[in-house]
């Protein structure tokens, strides 16, 4: 069974990386909401490499809680194992629009840059929704266990 140290250590590392994901959904969302306004194709790239730094942060950060997954519960073992998915999805997208403003700084007036933009929203907010749910229930089971609750018996009523 996994030391109650290091599952605390992955539960302080998994919060952290909740927020930078929070974050990371935050600067999707401008970006997205760049697609509906009139500004220039650098402010969408200062953007675009804004998301990929914190993009590199986070994958930096899940290598880490990786490498911790044998000391993890179950659901941040979880939490752990669905971040990548989204994360690389994040990071492609982000790549693609970069390519497409390298080949035509006019692009980010086509739709596929704009699914490509939406994209990146649409995986950082299931990442970050995911990590939420899951440390959620693993903190209200924390707070259960620790009521030390019994079945209560219906004997005699």
């Amino acid at each position: 069974r996994p030391n109650g140290v290091a599952q605390a250590e992955v539960a302080d590392r998994l919060a952290d990386f909740k927020g930078a994901a929070s974050q990371l959904r935050r600067e999707a969302d401008a970006l997205d909401a760049y697609g509906r306004s009139r500004v220039s194709w650098q402010s969408h790239t200062h953007q675009l490499q804004t998301v990929k730094d914190h993009v590199n942060q986070l994958g930096v950060t899940l290598a880490e809680l990786e490498a911790l997954k044998l000391h993890a519960s179950e659901s941040q073992r979880m939490a752990i194992e669905h971040a990548r998915p989204h994360l690389d999805s994040v990071a492609q997208s982000t790549t693609q629009a970069f390519e497409l403003i390298k080949d035509n700084r006019g692009s980010i007036h086509f739709p596929q840059y704009g699914e490509a933009v939406s994209d990146i929203y649409e995986h950082a907010d299931v990442l970050h929704m995911k990590l939420d749910a899951i440390l959620e229930y693993e903190d209200a089971k924390a707070r259960f266990d620790t009521l030390e609750l019994e079945p209560m018996s219906t004997e005699g009523s």
